[in-house]
């Protein structure tokens, strides 16, 4: 049985670009523009990893949504891979976000900035939730 994706970003090229890299390694992907419509798909979907976006309606939506998914008990469960270009955004240069060091205010799993490559997409997903989907 394959995996399931949901990627959370309002890039339509990124959705687009993660879902060809993700499909072709035998995943199945959701989408959804912003952190409203992500908790729509979650109420029939449960995906088995989530890429999340920090800046989308807002500059810091995807932190946000990342809290409110930790904290619910049917959601907690489900990893977090944060993938944002916030480090390259002018308006956040004060709000540099070091993974290493802010690990304890990230509820997430992982962390990738952007732009990435596709096998580090690949490998961070398997890292995170383990079994080899291809």
């Amino acid at each position: 049985m394959s995996k399931k994706v949901l990627i959370v970003d309002d890039d339509p090229e990124f959705v687009e670009t993660s879902e060809i890299i993700l499909r072709a390694h035998g995943y199945e992907t959701l989408s959804a523009n912003n952190g409203d419509e992500a908790f729509k798909i979650l109420k029939s979907e449960i995906p088995d990893i989530i890429l999340l976006d920090i800046m989308m309606k807002t500059k810091g939506e995807g932190l946000w949504v990342s809290e409110k998914l930790k904290a619910d008990k049917n959601f907690r469960g489900i990893p977090i891979l944060m993938i944002t270009a916030v480090n390259q955004d002018a308006d956040m240069s004060k709000f540099h976000i070091d993974p290493s060091i802010d690990q304890e205010y990230l509820p997430v799993d992982g962390f990738l900035q952007k732009p990435i490559e596709p096998d580090e997409l690949v490998q961070e997903i398997e890292r995170i939730i383990g079994d080899k989907v291809s």
